[in-house]
């Protein structure tokens, strides 16, 4: 498997991780000095979202979307998120990944919510 074809299954496992709120899966993805930047403008460790994903309320989510690109031990990922469930939710998503000492991992994601236009 190339490298564009294992980022691409690492981000489809972490899309299913946090659809299941699997937090061994989702951990197994994210570095130690993961962080994520969301649509609240928050700032989340590894470990606060490890912590939060189990409590996130009930919603079917779709992955659509999606693109990898290549930067030789960098990788980013694009897509968009819809959330529905009490609400609906459609989201932008930008993840960062680095091969470290042979390793691929999740360094970081940013969350931009799409709102709505009258």
């Amino acid at each position: 498997m190339n490298d564009l074809e294992y980022v691409s299954r690492l981000d489809h496992t972490w899309n299913g991780a946090y659809q299941n709120k699997d937090v061994v899966a989702l951990e197994r993805v994210l570095a130690e000095d993961w962080v994520a930047f969301i649509p609240e403008g928050r700032k989340l460790t590894k470990p606060e979202i490890l912590e939060a994903v189990p409590h996130n309320p009930d919603a079917q989510l779709t992955f659509d979307e999606f693109e990898v690109t290549l930067f030789g031990d960098t990788a980013i990922t694009r897509g968009w998120l819809t959330a529905v469930g009490a609400e609906t939710r459609r989201q932008q998503f930008f993840r960062v990944y680095a091969r470290r000492q042979g390793q691929w991992q999740a360094v970081s994601v940013q969350v931009v919510p799409i709102l709505e236009t009258p």
